[in-house]
């Protein structure tokens, strides 16, 4: 009875497929080279942070108080005083041409009211276009406004004292002490970087692996491996595990860039993090290799990659929640190897977390990657048939 698995024969195909990409410098620059420049195209540009708000004020009061609301949204560093205006027109204006992110309008009564203890309105225009943009625009404003208010009442509260000449008139206060875990600076790139890890791991192996193996068959040597003593699984291992070995180099680079050059914090343990690459690097190739099982040329094999690696990237929960999607849509996730590899990634890399709180993530991996591993088997011992 024939072997399923000679490990000289293996050994063959993985020198022969190192010994491929190594002498084509564009392979050489696709597999280790696009890693690196797309993370640095990532951690630079996906960043999320709402910075350098563009301000326009109306200001109709014109007095101490005005001026000194103003002063809190320009010292803080988040928003950046571009113009005076006169009139709601200019302010639309502005908004309408997207010189201006919002406009804050303080009306003539506005110290009037803040001196009598009564409610003083200020009115803020934001552009809203981009919504999660104008939501945190319109928190830091809530919070600019508030401790405003804050420190008016303690400021008079003082003067009242003295004024009164006792020593003993106190008020109340409640202090908030503010504590952010894992993502202390609230950093997007903190979020990001280690999610898009698992997207160029999945991107290399799958369209690597899916598009050697049609590469064979439109130089015509499938045929010949077909007729010749190698069986599927010795095929499929020889065929994968160099693919294999340069996924695991590549989560070696891409974490440390990561790690030493965005300074993004990593708290859990690196084996762990090798160990969920294992299982969710088996998934992708298994991916690729299934592909190739479907596809009779290259441009086929690549449109068939890029068919299943969108989908996965919008149910992963790279860029949006998974809580939020609705229940149809959550189930479909759970057969999407992304999703557990994001869910693992993220908690090592940011809460350090170990495999008490990751079972769940490892056991959707190892299911999944035996499974697809199974089936593309399956599909490629039927062209050996």
């Amino acid at each position: 009875m024939k072997r399923l698995i000679r490990l000289n024969v293996i050994k063959s195909f993985i020198i022969k497929e190192f010994r491929q990409i190594l002498r084509d410098k564009k392979m050489k620059m696709v597999l280790f080279g696009s890693p690196v420049l797309m993370l640095l195209v990532f951690g630079y540009a996906a960043n999320t942070d709402v910075v350098s708000i563009k301000m326009a004020v109306r200001d109709d009061c014109k007095n101490y108080e005005s001026r000194r609301l103003i002063e809190r949204f320009t010292s803080n560093g988040y928003f950046l005083y571009v113009a005076d205006i006169d009139s709601h027109k200019d302010a639309s204006l502005l908004l309408d041409q997207g010189d201006v992110d919002m406009v804050l309008h303080i009306p003539y009564n506005f110290s009037t009211f803040l001196k009598k203890g009564t409610t003083a309105q200020i009115q803020i225009l934001v552009d809203g276009s981009d919504s999660a943009r104008a939501s945190v625009i319109l928190s830091y404003v809530n919070a600019i406004t508030l401790d405003y208010s804050a420190e008016f009442f303690k400021r008079n509260l003082r003067r009242l004292a003295y004024s009164m000449g006792s020593t003993y008139l106190r008020s109340g206060a409640i202090v908030v002490e503010e504590r952010t875990l894992f993502n202390p600076e609230l950093l997007s790139r903190n979020f990001f970087l280690p999610g898009v890890l698992g997207l160029l791991i999945a991107l290399i192996t799958i369209m690597m692996t899916s598009m050697a193996v049609v590469k064979e068959r439109e130089s015509g040597t499938i045929e010949q491996i077909i007729v010749s003593p190698v069986t599927p699984l010795e095929f499929v291992f020889g065929k994968t595990i160099p693919f294999a070995i340069i996924g695991f180099l590549d989560i070696i680079i891409i974490s440390l860039i990561a790690i030493f050059w965005f300074k993004v914090p990593f708290n859990g343990n690196f084996i762990l993090l090798l160990f969920c690459g294992l299982l969710y690097i088996l998934c992708t190739l298994s991916v690729g290799l299934y592909i190739s099982t479907i596809s009779q040329t290259q441009q086929q094999a690549m449109l068939s990659t890029f068919l299943f690696f969108i989908p996965s990237i919008m149910l992963s929960g790279f860029i949006f929640p998974i809580y939020a999607m609705p229940l149809f849509f959550r189930i479909i996730t759970l057969v999407n190897p992304m999703r557990y590899f994001m869910s693992a990634i993220r908690g090592i890399f940011l809460k350090g977390i170990g495999i008490s709180f990751l079972w769940q993530s490892i056991i959707g991996l190892l299911v999944l990657s035996c499974f697809l591993f199974f089936l593309s088997v399956i599909r490629v011992s039927r062209r050996f048939e």
